[in-house]
């Protein structure tokens, strides 16, 4: 058993490079010798990685389908000019806008249909049955 203990000694001696006499190797607690220390009681590191890329990627992912759907999704709105026009003739005979006013209010019309953005289809209100978001004219 001695010769065990010593060749145990030995081999320590070589690991430690020789600096250390093979008593100050036995003599020193286990935590000096270069031994790494067991942490206990610490979550892993990867569970906050993982957690961190989960919440950018959901921040990413709910970033860009409101992106999409405010800038690129085609989305259909009824445009009532056939009324607009109407009331602008019936204000018109009754006396209440001149020959100017009523083409300055057609004017406005034709600015704000080409104004409406390139991601909207506007059709006529009369031809939409239900659920069509009615784009405002002036």
């Amino acid at each position: 058993m001695p010769e065990e203990t010593a060749s145990t000694l030995e081999n320590q001696e070589t690991k430690t490079g020789g600096a250390q006499s093979a008593e100050a190797v036995a003599a020193a607690p286990e935590g000096i010798t270069g031994a790494m220390p067991v942490k206990h009681g610490k979550s892993p590191w990867w569970l906050a990685v993982a957690a961190i890329s989960l919440f950018v990627s959901m921040l990413v992912s709910a970033g860009s389908v409101y992106v999409y759907d405010r800038f690129y999704a085609q989305k259909i709105v009824a445009v009532d000019i056939k009324g607009y026009i109407a009331t602008q003739r019936d204000l018109y005979l009754s006396g209440k806008e001149t020959g100017k006013e009523f083409r300055a209010n057609i004017d406005k019309l034709a600015v704000a249909v080409k104004g409406i953005p390139k991601n909207r289809v506007a059709i006529m209100e009369d031809a939409v049955i239900k659920n069509a978001e009615i784009e405002k004219l002036p």
